[in-house]
């Protein structure tokens, strides 16, 4: 140790370390490092036609604004603990949400339709009233209609009991 103020030599053993790294930074080093950099470059693989696909919808999607806002997909799915920020997968959520709901007010329809039908020919008289066109009749969306039709995706819904 040279604490009181002595000289010290350094001999080549000891300054081994020190050309070491001397010699990564010489520029045939760096060049080699270059060519290694330059090697790794990747080809790009052409797409197969799902990923196409994939790509062509999220584009679509960009324009197209669902009937589901993504602010409430976003509440939903932060509440289910999903947090994602990323617009695309919130797109394609409400989206997807978007023809859930549709199946199933489509089905409630369907159920409606049949049973207002059966309605009436069970009943064997038909008044002038209800030959109208099917085009013109309006339905209105019951629970009767909406049980089995959550039934057919998997949905159990029971209506409470009342209490008077």
């Amino acid at each position: 140790m040279a604490s009181d103020g002595e000289d010290i030599t350094v001999t080549p053993a000891e300054s081994a370390t020190d050309t070491e790294e001397e010699d990564i930074d010489s520029p045939l080093m760096q060049t080699e490092l270059h060519s290694d950099e330059e090697q790794l470059d990747v080809e790009e693989v052409p797409l197969t036609a799902e990923e196409s696909e994939m790509d062509e919808l999220v584009k679509q999607l960009e324009d197209y604004s669902p009937t589901i806002p993504d602010a409430l997909t976003m509440h939903i799915l932060k509440t289910a603990g999903f947090c994602t920020v990323d617009p695309k997968i919130l797109r394609l959520v409400s989206v997807s949400a978007q023809k859930f709901i549709s199946d199933i007010a489509n089905d409630a329809l369907q159920h409606c339709k049949t049973r207002t039908t059966n309605i009436q020919h069970s009943s064997g008289h038909s008044s002038s009233k209800d030959k109208k066109n099917p085009k013109d009749r309006k339905y209105t969306l019951a629970m009767e209609d909406l049980v089995p039709a959550l039934a057919d995706h998997g949905i159990t819904m029971r209506k409470p009991q009342y209490f008077v």
